[in-house]
């Protein structure tokens, strides 16, 4: 009888623990692709829910002040003579995308960027205003860094759902960009070197192998 009353109240013990990590792990977050253990609304705000690997919702895009094309350059944005360039975006929760706009004319320039998903549809849709002999910096992740010059970084989340995305630069207006492996939500260009050059092209074919970009 003594044995049979020590088995359960271990057996309660072990309940009882079980119970409690049991409640530890429901009061956690359950991992950085899907944060928090609210319910997911049906309308949820950009950039709210998810990750870059798993997004939910509508993609984070944020312009600061300076680089917000005014009415009338949003107006003769279309009507100014530009290129369209190809490229295919990076952006899980261990990489992200960053781009470098320079405006060589004397005039400010909008930059127009639309990102699409797998099946065709519209993604991203955004437009930047480059100064006059000025350079813009845009990021796929929130930028984290003492560097005085990485101040003011436009944020544009591009995820995976972003699978290609075109850009149209005004004449005078050229981009570079490339890929880095962060591995994490925030990018130190002081920290983390850059990995991989995006491949850029007027031509959406050769912006993927085996076709070879030939100028």
């Amino acid at each position: 009888m003594k044995g049979h009353h020590m088995l359960l109240t271990a057996g309660t013990a072990v309940l009882v623990i079980a119970l409690s990590l049991w409640s530890f792990v429901i009061a956690q977050s359950p991992s950085d692709s899907r944060p928090g253990n609210a319910a997911l609304p049906s309308a949820p705000e950009a950039g709210s829910l998810g990750s870059d690997s798993n997004p939910v919702g509508l993609p984070e895009v944020f312009v600061p002040d300076q680089y917000r094309p005014s009415a009338d350059e949003l107006a003769n944005a279309v009507a100014v003579p530009s290129a369209t360039v190809y490229f295919t975006p990076q952006d899980e929760n261990t990489s992200t995308t960053v781009l470098f706009l320079y405006n060589t004319s004397t005039a400010s320039a909008t930059v127009r960027i639309w990102t699409y998903t797998l099946n065709g549809s519209s993604f991203i849709s955004a437009q930047v205003s480059v100064p006059p002999a000025g350079l813009v910096r845009i990021c796929g992740d929130e930028v984290s860094t003492a560097s005085a010059t990485w101040q003011d970084v436009v944020l544009i989340n591009f995820t995976t759902s972003s699978t290609y995305a075109k850009m149209t630069l005004p004449a005078g207006v050229k981009a570079e960009g490339y890929v880095v492996w962060n591995n994490a939500s925030t990018y130190d260009p002081l920290q983390v070197a850059p990995t991989l050059p995006l491949r850029f092209s007027t031509d959406p074919p050769t912006v993927f192998l085996p076709s070879v970009r030939t100028q």
